[in-house]
């Protein structure tokens, strides 16, 4: 099995035995790996370079030089074109980049020689035997440069056509690079960065080393290409489950509108209910008047009614019996409540879970608002603690002694659920032990009025006086108008509490909508971060392989520096996670950081030798490398008084050849008192004069 495999088996088998993904958040990750994690085809072919020519390029006026099996020193004194040569070579392979007052390491100017219109450049290479030609013109346009390439296959064999103009693509397939372009390049300087692996110049040391893709490079050349996964899952995030604004406010609204469409429904029942009681008195209130009516109707000169007051008499006891029964039942009904009430109310339970609930608020260690931004913390961020040991805050790794703290406060929501569940359950007793109260108030005021008027029915069949028959008829006529009035005001309450209710309903609605919608995005994210976790730590896990052996090369390596700053080198250790940044650990204590070298002397040169030199040892000793084995190094002298570490250098240097036998390695060299001997058994010197 690959290596590529064996990373996506650990992935898929890390994301199998997630519990709260579901199959269908099992197949999104296995595509979105399958679909992402593709190793780059690099061209295995070997390449070779024969020699190169320069003319009319800044200081070089017209130079040839074949590069054979051995290294080549370009020697000679300053400003003699060695740079220039170096530049001009480098022009060759990938052009100009793109003027930008962001970039002014890679301006380029005065790159053609005073009084000359036009530079030329040509590179001549064998590819597994075939031979190539680049050639590379610059002249001037106007007020700018312009330049352009052209491929020949068998130049030796004639038949150039001197008009063509081919592509950069068809330069960087010859190199081998184009892989790299295409999934790296993103402006034309990039190209000066991917090559900034195998050039490294006094113009930036660090070209390569601070490029904010280089790391994706290393991952993509040592086969940990798992950065392209983790753009895809977080482009899908933003894309695809993003949170709209309104889902998330729905999420902090939905249910306070369902609290008050409760409250807004408890009241409309109450005023159903007070509706439903003076409707009840009204009628009452009506077949009394209509009795009393009726009774001085019959009595007019032929006295009192007395069959027909005892027949209403026998009426209104029946009623008044009915009424009894009623309210037995409704007191029964209220007594089952209230012990139901009691249950819940019971104060060992409450006061176990109120312990239980304060023991386990007191081991919380997540904030319910972030400190810094104030914001509430979201379940996600909570989730991403206790799934990925991710601090919400800082996202870094959470020690395992901390993560009982919060897993135990999973426990509080737990019983919070159950505390909530059991308040509701209570106020939807209480709401029935109100209106059971106040049917049984009813049922009390109608039995006492229909007594009252037996009472006085008794009392007319006892004297046969019109004049209060009269009384209570005024009284009664009085009464039926005040409970109209009340409910023509009751019945306007009640339209406008059924508007406001068919309002929130709507309202509700679409809340609860949003807020799946809100609910199914957010969850989706929670996963696809999860996921983008796994992948992280196998990405980190796969680069700590390739650091540690990238730091066993560069210790080995500075044996070479038997002079200067790196003679006493104890360790080299680079950062757990993240970029292949490092620190160079002395022997009495002091640690040369490689972000931050100190820049009066040569450190910032010896970093990026020693970075260089083992990134391509490393590749050259792997399954895998680029065609392109080429190492050139300008001017790593410079510091020229930084005497302490210029044999250290030299020493370095004469050995580089032998250290990459595979490569190609061209050196620049100024004549500043340096001893080249330990350089003519290894590299052939070109002269510049």
């Amino acid at each position: 099995m690959s290596s590529e495999d064996q990373i996506i088996k650990d992935i898929l088998n890390e994301v199998e035995n997630k519990p709260k993904f579901t199959e269908e958040d099992k197949k999104e990750c296995r595509q979105l790996l399958e679909n992402h994690y593709k190793d780059v085809s690099l061209d295995e072919e070997l390449l070779h370079l024969d020699k190169a020519s320069v003319q009319d390029f800044e200081a070089v006026e017209n130079k040839e030089i074949p590069f054979g099996e051995q290294g080549t020193v370009l020697y000679g004194e300053n400003l003699t074109g060695k740079t220039s040569f170096i530049e001009a070579l480098e022009y060759n392979l990938i052009g100009l980049p793109d003027s930008d007052p962001k970039s002014s390491e890679f301006e380029l100017t005065n790159l053609i020689s005073n009084g000359k219109s036009t530079a030329h450049t040509n590179t001549y290479w064998n590819v597994n035997g075939d031979k190539y030609k680049i050639y590379r013109t610059l002249k001037w346009e106007g007020n700018s440069l312009t330049g352009y390439p052209r491929v020949t296959k068998s130049p030796e064999e004639g038949g150039e056509e001197e008009d063509r103009r081919d592509s950069q693509a068809k330069v960087s397939d010859i190199l081998g690079i184009l892989p790299l372009e295409e999934r790296l390049s993103e402006r034309r300087w990039d190209l000066y960065r991917i090559m900034g692996l195998f050039f490294i110049t006094s113009k930036d040391w660090r070209l390569f080393m601070d490029w904010n893709k280089a790391s994706d490079m290393l991952d993509i050349l040592f086969r940990v290409n798992l950065t392209n996964v983790i753009n895809a899952s977080e482009n899908r995030m933003e894309e695809q489950y993003s949170v709209s604004e309104e889902a998330r406010q729905a999420s902090m609204y939905v249910e306070d509108r369902r609290k008050e469409l409760k409250q807004e429904r408890r009241e409309l029942d109450d005023l159903e209910n007070e509706r439903d009681r003076i409707s009840a008195t009204l009628t009452d209130k009506q077949d009394q008047l209509e009795s009393v009516r009726h009774t001085l109707r019959e009595e007019t000169e032929e006295g009192v009614d007395t069959d027909e007051l005892q027949s209403q008499k026998s009426s209104l006891e029946s009623k008044e019996a009915n009424l009894q029964r009623q309210l037995t039942d409704k007191v029964n009904e209220l007594a089952k409540v209230r012990r139901l009430i009691n249950r819940y109310e019971d104060t060992d339970l409450k006061e176990d879970m109120d312990v239980v609930g304060d023991e386990v608020r007191n081991l919380m260690s997540v904030p319910e608002k972030c400190p810094i931004c104030t914001n509430k913390v979201e379940s996600e961020d909570r989730a991403r603690l206790l799934e990925d040991h991710h601090c919400p805050l800082c996202r870094k790794e959470v020690p395992d002694k901390r993560l009982r703290v919060e897993k135990e406060h999973q426990a509080e929501e737990s019983i919070t659920a159950i505390q909530e569940k059991q308040q509701e359950r209570l106020e939807d007793l209480e709401g029935q032990k109100e209106d059971i109260q106040f049917e049984i108030q009813s049922l009390e005021e109608r039995i006492e009025a229909t007594n009252e008027q037996i009472e006085q029915l008794e009392e007319t069949l006892e004297e046969g006086e019109v004049a209060d028959l009269i009384d209570e008829r005024e009284e009664l006529d009085r009464e039926v108008r005040e409970r109209k009035e009340k409910l023509t005001t009751i019945q306007a309450e009640i339209d406008t509490k059924e508007d406001r209710i068919e309002e929130l309903e709507e309202e509700v609605e679409e809340l609860e909508m949003l807020y799946e919608e809100y609910e199914q995005n957010n969850r989706k994210r929670q996963m696809l971060s999860s996921f983008n976790t796994i992948v992280q730590r196998k990405r980190d896990q796969e680069r700590r392989r390739l650091k540690n052996k990238l730091s066993d090369v560069m210790l080995e390596l500075t044996d070479y520096f038997t002079d200067g700053t790196f003679s006493d080198v104890d360790d080299v250790v680079f950062q757990d996670k993240g970029k292949y940044t490092y620190e160079v650990h002395l022997e009495d204590g002091t640690v040369l950081d490689s972000t931050d070298p100190q820049g009066s002397t040569s450190e910032v040169v010896l970093h990026a030798l020693l970075f260089h030199t083992a990134i391509l040892k490393e590749l050259s000793q792997s399954d895998r490398n680029l065609p392109l084995r080429l190492f050139v190094i300008d001017s790593a002298f410079g510091k020229e008084q930084d005497k302490y570490n210029t044999r250290a250098i030299a020493n370095f240097l004469s050995e580089l050849s032998n250290i990459l036998s595979d490569y190609q390695v061209i050196i620049s060299m100024a004549e500043i008192g340096i001893d080249t001997s330990p350089f003519e058994e290894n590299y052939r010197f070109e002269r510049f004069d």
